[in-house]
């Protein structure tokens, strides 16, 4: 496909076989592939490695869960049980209460400190308490529950753990260890999939807890949008060039044929910036010079190399091999 541009004949066509090799165009996407389930075939191969986590929330998955929790660590209590401890013995040393977006002086910190390990000497010492939270991990991989499902706030339960599972697959196929493959699964969650529950989840944990002020204005998730008209503006326009906002950016699209074209589409739009480097060049050096040498500016090339496309990859790998949605209307 060609680049639509009233000058696109000065632009070099994207056909870099070592980096953006599956993209188009600098901004179109193919047509919807029709994707493959590979799941089934997965869980049979790794199915002495992983556990996959199941697509619904069951209580009866939670109970064999907590029952084989408490057979092998009686002492044991969850995080949130765990942080009232701890803000227990903060408020006996007379810590003040903590606030969102304001940074801890070196009192709070100490007495937080202190606090920690007050409640990990319950357990025998940190070493110990950790010991057991590691144990209990352990069994939470072999009896997995989708405590995801377990929050009506969160519509994307069954999504989260299928993209999980695929993920996670995906990181074995490629050599890595239980451990490794699950850690890159949450990278790649948060990359591809609406997790916007995540930081208001944890916010209410430390409310919870007594951490934090329950009248503290909670944070909203980071939604940056450059003005390309600031003074101060340091984000590159590519934007006739048909790559509108942070070039980095992309949409999170609930329906799979969707986000195969989304990522597609940044590919070709990576593959059009490392083929046209000079078109990339007059952009940033129009910025203020104290924003021309930043990564995503004089760096893009190493960001993009290096970061984006193994990520966009991968991702891309997991849609066109494992249904990760069921419906077909697009949400953005």
């Amino acid at each position: 496909m060609t680049v639509t541009s009233t000058t696109q004949t000065q632009y070099t066509q994207a056909t870099n076989k070592t980096t953006a090799t599956k993209a188009t165009s600098a901004y179109e996407s193919t047509t919807p592939t029709q994707t493959t389930d590979k799941m089934a075939q997965m869980q049979e191969k790794y199915k002495d490695v992983y556990t996959p986590i199941p697509e619904t929330y069951s209580k009866a998955d939670e109970e064999l869960q907590t029952r084989k929790i408490y057979e092998s660590y009686p002492d044991y209590i969850s995080g949130p049980e765990f942080l009232k401890i701890v803000n227990s013995y903060y408020d006996e040393l007379g810590g003040k209460k903590m606030e969102l977006g304001l940074t801890s002086t070196q009192e709070q910190k100490d007495k937080q400190e202190m606090a920690f390990q007050k409640a990990y000497d319950l357990f025998g010492g940190e070493k110990e308490y950790m010991s057991m939270m590691k144990g209990v991990q352990e069994i939470q991989n072999n009896y997995p529950v989708n405590s995801w499902g377990k929050d009506p706030s969160i519509h994307n339960a069954t999504e989260l753990a299928r993209f999980d599972n695929a993920a996670v697959y995906e990181g074995l196929e490629q050599g890595k260890s239980l451990k490794e493959a699950k850690m890159q699964a949450g990278n790649m969650r948060l990359n591809f999939m609406d997790t916007s529950y995540s930081l208001r989840n944890y916010t209410e944990t430390l409310v919870k807890a007594g951490l934090l002020d329950s009248n503290a204005k909670q944070p909203e998730p980071e939604t940056f949008k450059p003005n390309f008209d600031a003074p101060n503006n340091s984000t590159m326009d590519l934007r006739k060039y048909g790559i509108d906002g942070d070039w980095r950016n992309y949409n999170i699209l609930e329906n799979q044929n969707a986000m195969i074209a989304e990522i597609e589409k940044k590919m070709g739009q990576f593959n059009f910036m490392l083929n046209n480097e000079s078109l990339v060049k007059n952009a940033y050096t129009e910025l203020d010079p104290h924003y021309q040498d930043l990564g995503n500016n004089a760096g893009y090339k190493k960001i993009i190399n290096d970061e984006l496309v193994p990520i966009m990859n991968a991702g891309l790998d997991i849609f066109k091999n494992y249904k990760i949605y069921d419906s077909i209307d697009v949400k953005v």
